[in-house]
């Protein structure tokens, strides 16, 4: 076993998987609705408020405010909200692919990275933990991130920036020797969250931003590394410096 590993974080909604059809997301912003009718007795949707890129319980709280919600019971409220989301969620783990499909060449890398030794693949995603996780149950690809190192969700913090360092964290407490790290995502949040906490950001032309979009909040344009997809896995293992 390698004595260093690579610590590899991937954002999920945009980077490894994509909404599709008339049911786009469908499992995830229904968890959203329940969870605002239950607690506020509110029909709505998050789709009143700008939300790409953005984690949960920051959504909860745009939308609360979109509605006038005031401050303090946002605030009393808010975590009542997202454990009423993960209930709707674990009620309806079977729904949880409907709506969305993996991006091109996501299973390829994730396959060749799982059959390395100095490699730790987990996620670092605005989701919370058990709708990440059963996004990835339903589409298939669970099995090719680490069980150990738990990575860094929306459940955990409202900032991302907080979330790529708390996967950190958690690979180094479990005995983990991480000398590099790489963020993937699609959004500018996710360029920012990887260069803030000491991440090498790997920007993604797969969701609604361009690579000149992602290329232009990169403070260190010689480090960060940008690809319109996946698709060419060794291209993307080169880059990483994971292929000669």
């Amino acid at each position: 076993m390698s004595s260093t590993k690579t610590l590899l974080t991937f954002d999920v909604d945009g980077t490894l998987i994509k909404s599709v059809g008339e049911n786009a997301n469908r499992f995830h912003k229904n968890a959203f609705s329940y969870g605002f009718k239950k607690i506020f007795g509110l029909d709505t949707t998050i789709d009143v408020v700008s939300h790409h890129g953005s984690t949960d319980k920051l959504i909860i709280r745009s939308v609360l405010e979109y509605h006038e919600i005031p401050g303090e019971k946002i605030e009393n409220e808010l975590e009542n909200v997202a454990n009423a989301m993960v209930e709707y969620a674990t009620e309806n783990m079977h729904d949880a692919g409907n709506g969305i499909e993996l991006l091109p060449g996501v299973l390829e890398l994730l396959t060749k990275l799982s059959e390395r030794d100095d490699c730790i693949v987990t996620l670092v995603t605005g989701n919370l933990q058990p709708i990440a996780w059963a996004k990835m149950t339903q589409l298939g690809i669970k099995q090719y991130f680490n069980d150990a190192v738990r990575g860094g969700f929306g459940s955990d913090h409202e900032q991302r920036s907080v979330l790529v360092s708390i996967a950190h964290e958690r690979a180094t407490e479990n005995g983990f020797k991480v000398d590099k790290r790489f963020h993937f995502g699609d959004t500018h949040n996710d360029i920012t969250a990887a260069e803030t906490s000491g991440a090498i950001p790997v920007g993604l032309a797969t969701g609604i931003w361009s690579l000149d979009d992602l290329r232009e909040v990169c403070v260190d344009k010689e480090k960060g590394l940008f690809f319109e997809s996946l698709q060419d896995t060794d291209q993307v293992l080169k880059a990483l410096e994971l292929l000669s």
